[in-house]
């Protein structure tokens, strides 16, 4: 009989995620986090990414709507992450999409498809020479806005993803909840994380669960994610008792 090759698994940092997920992401596929704004999706990308620096791979952020130092910057501030000295150490490379020298800024004079084409050689580019084993881009809605015809959404969307998983790096992709497109977003990747914030009498309670991995099983509840001067954790506990 052939012998069947069992996928790696590549940990999220999350503590309580990887149960959830029974082991972590599958190396070399594309995941998606998703949820509206505040829910939290730059600090699961940015625990993602530091996991992996932290034990000494090589990891990149690719950020689309704001400047590398802000993400610096809230990442020490909040949780003593010291995104600046990885960088200098060469393990954290970030990829400004709103750096001018990108030429990549959205303006009346580039299609919107021209402008994912455009990202999509970027990426090609700056992983291939960088060789990161992860990337976080947070987020991708900025750059998919405006599609207007679904067709050529998903088409585009799966070549990025397409990108990613030739590259065989583990990557996280944030997407907002706005128009729809975080249900495209979604159907095109190999798992998908919702984050939530739900409202449990007087409170608002953060929430986390998977809603898709695909080639595993996976904990299938609404569990209560918490977020701490050490990052973000799961509590194996529902947000829906008082």
């Amino acid at each position: 009989m052939e012998e069947t090759t069992i996928p790696e698994r590549v940990s999220t940092g999350i503590n309580g995620l990887d149960e959830m997920l029974k082991g972590g992401y599958f190396k070399g596929t594309a995941n998606v986090v998703s949820g509206k704004s505040g829910t939290g999706k730059t600090i699961f990308g940015s625990q993602f990414i530091y996991e992996g620096a932290k034990n000494g791979e090589k990891v990149m952020c690719i950020i689309t709507s704001e400047e590398s130092k802000s993400i610096v910057r809230e990442m020490k501030a909040s949780f003593d992450w010291d995104f600046k000295k990885l960088e200098d150490d060469g393990l954290l490379s970030f990829v400004d999409i709103t750096d001018p020298g990108l030429r990549l800024q959205k303006s009346v004079e580039i299609a919107p498809s021209e402008l994912i084409k455009s990202f999509k050689k970027l990426i090609e580019s700056k992983i291939d020479d960088v060789q990161p084993q992860r990337v976080f881009i947070d987020s991708i809605e900025a750059l998919f806005l405006a599609i207007d015809s679904n067709y050529k959404l998903r088409t585009l969307i799966d070549d990025v993803f397409g990108v990613l998983r030739s590259r065989d790096v583990t990557s996280l992709i944030s997407v907002g909840k706005m128009f729809d497109l975080d249900e495209m977003v979604e159907y095109g990747a190999d798992s998908v994380v919702k984050l939530e914030r739900v409202r449990v009498g007087n409170n608002l309670q953060r929430t986390i669960f998977v809603m898709k991995m695909r080639g595993s099983s996976t904990i299938n509840e609404v569990r209560v994610l918490n977020i701490s001067d050490n990052g973000m954790s799961v509590l194996a506990q529902s947000p829906y008792l008082e």
